[in-house]
């Protein structure tokens, strides 16, 4: 597929792909829902906004609509229209959604599958179905955000939700084969694997000058010396995103004699969720509750000093990164080196990345001497931290929308649409 990198100096595309018409995202989540699935439908329907392309989203109640203005998610913000108008995503609820659905009168309706608002609800997985037995001209866009590793429940909404889509995007080839092998009817059908963008806000707008007084004020408020090392884990903590083994490297390098510091920047609830009460015992019960700090769901303005402030990402994913994982491209996107898992299969843009070391999953022995090998040869960090980051260009939301244009085309059957002035083609 080709990839178009827009020009930053011109950031309006010729024509602006009027021919496309409206678009509208379906999705249970958005922003200010916890929910990554919900986060990246945002960041890609606010990049194909600012393309040209006439969008517009529905979404649960929960959700904020445009008018809301708070210091997260302000009108300013938000410049398409937001629908939070679904009240639930059971069956007893699909014929609100399909008539906030047509009313709108999209050419293309962009289902994103699976989101955390949606829950068991059979909703979206019948929409599709249903759509197409009623023979609407709207042509159906389906993003598969997780297939593989989902419950085989959740596997078969998800071909459900896709079988009737006229183009299925997933976020790498190796989902789209895991799909193809459960699911031999859909090998038919258009496939795209398009990578999801990361969550946050981009690190291109900031000097380089300001980078570094934003980076020593957070350290500051945190009262880490120059030579600490700061490690940060971003997103929701889950049983999948391996922090129990984090933390026992945690404490396997304090004998060591080692003592990192660790930001986790995510909802964090203990109080009401019963996984995350338990790491914060496992943290107290392991000795490193000092070395540890909860940041919590932190406001979007506040994200880039606490990206800027922290030396090493470290995500020890239990099923292994993969391309759905938009918290670590988030981390990434702001050019800090990172200590991941070995995915499940090859996936050639992150491998031999000197930016990038692997592990074995659900090794904690494995993880803390990657990272001993760093805390205790400030060196070899530095040149970790100095490494080139090829995949910066890869996860930006700006290539990542062009790709969608091309999905758009492809259903509608326009021809390719002429590159930007000065773009450059991947």
């Amino acid at each position: 597929m080709t990839e178009i990198a827009e020009n930053p100096a011109e950031p309006k595309i010729p024509d602006n792909y009027s021919d496309i018409g409206k678009v509208v995202v379906l999705s249970g989540s958005f922003p200010p829902m916890p929910c990554g699935v919900g986060d990246s439908a945002w960041e890609l329907a606010r990049e194909l906004f600012a393309m040209g392309i006439d969008i517009e989203a529905v979404t649960d109640t929960h959700a904020l609509p445009c008018n809301y203005d708070d210091d997260d998610f302000s009108h300013d913000s938000c410049p398409f229209p937001i629908h939070n108008v679904i009240p639930n995503w059971g069956l007893s609820g699909i014929k609100k959604i399909v008539r906030s659905i047509e009313r709108l009168e999209p050419k293309i309706l962009h289902i994103h599958y699976p989101t955390k608002a949606y829950g068991t609800g059979l909703a979206v997985p019948f929409l599709t179905m249903l759509l197409h037995a009623r023979r609407r001209k709207i042509k159906i866009v389906v993003t598969l955000h997780e297939f593989k590793l989902s419950h085989h429940l959740r596997r078969q909404a998800s071909f459900m939700v896709s079988e009737s889509a006229d183009a299925i995007v997933m976020p790498c080839p190796l989902e789209i084969e895991a799909l193809i092998d459960r699911h031999k009817s859909v090998e038919e059908k258009n496939h795209y694997a398009i990578p999801v963008g990361p969550v946050g806000p981009s690190p291109d707008p900031i000097p380089d000058e300001m980078k570094r007084q934003l980076r020593q004020t957070v350290r500051d408020s945190w009262k880490v010396g120059d030579d600490d090392v700061v490690l940060i884990h971003y997103g929701t903590p889950t049983k999948s995103k391996g922090l129990e083994v984090l933390f026992k490297a945690l404490k396997w390098l304090k004998d060591e004699g080692e003592t990192p510091r660790l930001m986790i920047a995510g909802d964090f609830c203990p109080k009401e969720d019963e996984f995350h009460e338990l790491l914060e015992k496992q943290t107290i019960g392991l000795g490193i509750n000092k070395q540890v700090t909860w940041l919590g769901r932190r406001r979007i303005e506040e994200l880039p000093g606490i990206f800027l402030a922290s030396d090493i990402g470290v995500f020890p994913f239990l099923d292994g990164w993969s391309y759905r994982r938009s918290s670590m491209t988030g981390v990434l996107a702001w050019d800090i080196p990172i200590i991941t898992t070995y995915p499940d299969g090859e996936i050639h843009e992150i491998e031999d990345q000197d930016k990038v070391r692997f592990v074995e999953p659900n090794d904690p022995k494995a993880l803390a001497t990657s990272l001993l090998s760093l805390l205790a040869n400030p060196k070899a960090l530095e040149v970790f931290k100095a490494a080139k980051n090829p995949l910066m260009e890869h996860f930006r939301w700006k290539n990542i929308a062009a790709k969608y244009v091309k999905v758009y085309r492809d259903v509608l059957n326009l021809t390719p649409h002429p590159p930007l002035q000065n773009s450059e083609k991947g």
